[in-house]
């Protein structure tokens, strides 16, 4: 028999079968939302206030209404996302996400800022940020650069863009596809934020640039500092950049830190990213890690 499945409607849990969204809600009409993805081991959800501080940043920019318990009664959520988990059997790790989108009401100038949310939860292989085995194979999706403006930074629920990347990704059998922006920059991944290692420098684009402001870009660059590593996160990135850089890896809130092999014919070390991946189990899983990390000796790489 299979096991029900169960998500969470304004704070109601119900079954998924049982969700019933109707034809004019707006993130079906005009992808009028935002969603948030987070990594939970346990009850427990990594980084949860940061995710929260995002998700009320973005509804501000949009110019959503910020229910209170989200801003006041986060502990409330918090609860409501261990229901959940628990509802569904999920013990170990899972993938949380929550979707916000504008009441129904009106064509493209809404009649309502107020917002309605579903928490969804999937379960995940490993409880931790498991450190890929085998190297990420990547090429360059330059068919549809992504715009830079304030936007940019914002999980939209309308994400054709990515969608794009995603069918080119699987078309020609690469792992993760490097985006540009209007500029010709590369900014990020498709579903991460792009990391450079030249040395002991750690390089990875601005903000400005259009990328979005990942969670874990900002937990990597904070742990890597810590690591005594030079950060340099207001780089353009291009190109040649890729081809000259010692390593390069992936991060995002559920999978951590994902190392590439390979990007054309150039292939990559993994030393840094490695080490940085051991140092962020080590903060979110302290139990799991008996001896520190954090300001030991970095890998030293001899120049050309």
């Amino acid at each position: 028999m299979e096991n029900k499945q169960y998500l969470s409607y304004n704070g109601n849990i119900i079954e998924v079968d049982d969700l019933k969204i109707g034809i004019n809600n707006r993130a079906f009409q005009y992808g009028d939302g935002i969603f948030e993805t987070m990594h939970a081991s346990g009850n427990k959800v990594q980084f949860f206030y940061e995710h929260m501080e995002r998700i009320i940043r973005s509804m501000k920019i949009l110019k959503m209404e910020v229910p209170v318990r989200f801003s006041v009664d986060t502990m409330g959520l918090q609860k409501e996302i261990s229901k959940i988990l628990n509802k569904n059997k999920l013990y170990k790790g899972a993938r949380v996400r929550m979707s916000i989108f504008r009441q129904p009401g009106g064509f493209y100038s809404p009649s309502s800022n107020e917002t309605e949310y579903t928490i969804q939860c999937n379960s995940l292989v490993s409880d931790k940020y498991d450190f890929n085995t085998k190297g990420l194979l990547i090429d360059l999706y330059d068919e549809i650069p992504k715009p830079i403006n304030y936007l940019s930074r914002i999980k939209l629920i309308s994400s054709m863009f990515s969608v794009m990347a995603g069918i080119y990704k699987t078309e020609n059998e690469l792992d993760e596809c490097l985006v540009i922006n209007t500029k010709g920059n590369i900014i990020e991944g498709i579903s991460s934020n792009i990391f450079i290692v030249k040395e002991n420098t750690i390089l990875t684009p601005s903000l400005r640039e259009g990328c979005l402001a990942g969670i874990m870009r900002q937990k990597t660059i904070e742990i890597a500092r810590k690591m005594n590593y030079s950060i340099q996160d207001e780089a353009v990135v291009q190109v040649n950049d890729l081809m000259a850089a010692d390593e390069i890896f992936f991060t995002n809130a559920i999978n951590g830190i994902q190392w590439v092999l390979g990007f054309k014919q150039r292939r990559y070390y993994n030393k840094v990213s490695n080490q940085l991946s051991d140092a962020l189990n080590q903060m979110c899983f302290p139990e799991q890690f008996s001896s520190s990390i954090i300001n030991n000796d970095i890998p030293k790489y001899k120049t050309a």
